[in-house]
């Protein structure tokens, strides 16, 4: 099935209510944008990643992760792949997941500049299909634990930033290092 039927479906699906949020942050919207295009970065600030194979998000490859569990006792790292169909400078990257037989997911992290070095940082995600209905009770949580990471990751680069007032690989494992 073409994928953008796909997306014009999971538009209209009722398999699930997306799962969302955004934070507020005080990092310039160039420099946010700058330090999570390494997706190979993620892992450091966001802790929902194990590991990103991807240095960049470049439109139409392929992004691949694993997913740490989303409790510390399960023993499991997820492996994930997606297609990468949306990048928008300084406002968005969306990726579709088709890999799964009876499973479609839209996955995107958007940013809007609220001006004065604020930034909307938001994670949006939606799945439908038989596949997916079969394992909600898994898939759901996981989109939550995704969002909630996200989130707290952002909060992680504010803190990073409001102390260092630049970003690099270096200087992001410092942070985490000091428990910012």
């Amino acid at each position: 099935m073409a994928v953008h039927i796909l997306e014009e479906q999971l538009e209209l699906s009722n398999d699930m209510l997306p799962v969302q949020g955004t934070v507020d942050i005080e990092i310039p919207i160039d420099e946010l944008w700058e330090v999570f295009t390494h997706a190979n970065w993620w892992p450091i600030w966001n802790q929902c990643f194990f590991r990103v194979s991807n240095k960049s998000l470049v439109l139409s490859r392929q992004l691949t992760w694993f997913f740490h569990p989303i409790r510390w006792w399960y023993l499991y790292k997820m492996p994930a792949r997606a297609k990468i169909v949306e990048v928008e400078e300084q406002e968005r990257v969306t990726w579709q997941v088709t890999v799964l037989p009876g499973f479609y997911a839209q996955h995107t992290y958007h940013m809007e500049d609220l001006g004065n070095g604020i930034t909307r940082f938001g994670s949006w995600e939606k799945a439908m299909g038989r596949g997916f209905k079969l394992m909600k009770w898994f898939w759901i949580p996981h989109f939550v634990f995704v969002r909630d990471r996200s989130l707290q990751g952002a909060s992680f680069l504010e803190a990073v930033y409001q102390r260092e007032g630049r970003f690099n690989e270096h200087v992001l494992k410092e942070g985490r290092r000091s428990g910012l």
